[in-house]
């Protein structure tokens, strides 16, 4: 097992009973995943505005966890193929 760092973003919209959760992408240490909050929350505000959506709340999360070497290995591998995984990624 390795350690990782995945970045996670928390939404709330007024009127909908559900926190929206989306998970990301995972990072080495936990100062690379730091680094990307302020952009991925830059990223949903733009995205929701773009949908209409004006009023929403974001919290973002770097939560460590564990995952198998095979899973970056395959990761690595698509990215040179420059085939994107979406919020799958273990973007080491």
């Amino acid at each position: 097992m390795i350690t990782v760092w995945f970045l996670l973003a928390l939404v709330a919209f007024p009127d909908i009973p559900a926190i929206n959760y989306k998970g990301f992408y995972a990072y080495n240490t936990k100062e690379e995943c730091e680094m990307q909050k302020i952009s991925l929350e830059n990223f949903l505000v733009d995205r929701e505005l773009k949908q209409g959506k004006t009023t929403l709340y974001i919290e973002t999360y770097c939560l460590e966890m564990q995952a198998f070497p095979k899973q970056l290995q395959k990761y690595k591998e698509n990215k040179q193929n420059g085939i994107g995984l979406g919020g799958q990624n273990l973007g080491a």
